[in-house]
């Protein structure tokens, strides 16, 4: 069945917003939460404290697990963890500073959002953020969620 590919995701949220990455590419606009991959040497919530640094400057802890994105057709997970924020300005850490803004046709900036927007955002994947919409206003009381979805079948629209 191949590799199998986790993907650690932080969901750091501080005052009615949330860490996002706003994203360009191939002038499409959209936004994805701050992760990435797991290295063979750590566990998973040791990726997203780590991911979140590196692609915010953000320092934070982990508080729990909230939802977990399985792709039936290929051997890949995410793991996002709701995230306690600690210290930091959100910018481009200075592991990722040189690769993600010399390219022209890409950019990459981490922002905070307020959480009442994300509806009208175009933020992937969009049934973790459906779930977030609905879950915040409960304080992520019915978590953990697990969620099997072909990669083919994925809402790329809002």
């Amino acid at each position: 069945m191949g590799e199998v590919k986790t993907r650690a995701v932080g969901l750091l949220i501080k005052d009615g917003k949330i860490l996002l990455i706003h994203r360009t590419r191939e002038g499409k606009e959209f936004w994805v939460f701050p992760g990435g991959g797991k290295e063979d040497d750590e566990t998973v919530e040791e990726a997203v404290v780590r991911e979140i640094e590196e692609e915010s400057n953000i320092k934070c802890e982990i508080e729990k697990l909230l939802y977990i994105h399985k792709y039936s057709n290929l051997n890949h997970t995410q793991y996002f963890y709701l995230c306690k924020y600690i210290s930091g300005v959100p910018k481009l850490g200075s592991f990722n500073e040189m690769q993600t803004m010399k390219d022209e046709d890409q950019t990459y900036k981490p922002k905070w959002v307020n959480i009442d927007k994300l509806s009208k955002i175009l933020l992937y994947p969009l049934k973790i953020r459906d779930w977030i919409i609905k879950d915040y206003r409960t304080e992520f009381k019915d978590t953990p969620k697990t969620a099997t979805l072909k990669s083919t079948d994925l809402r790329q629209e809002i």
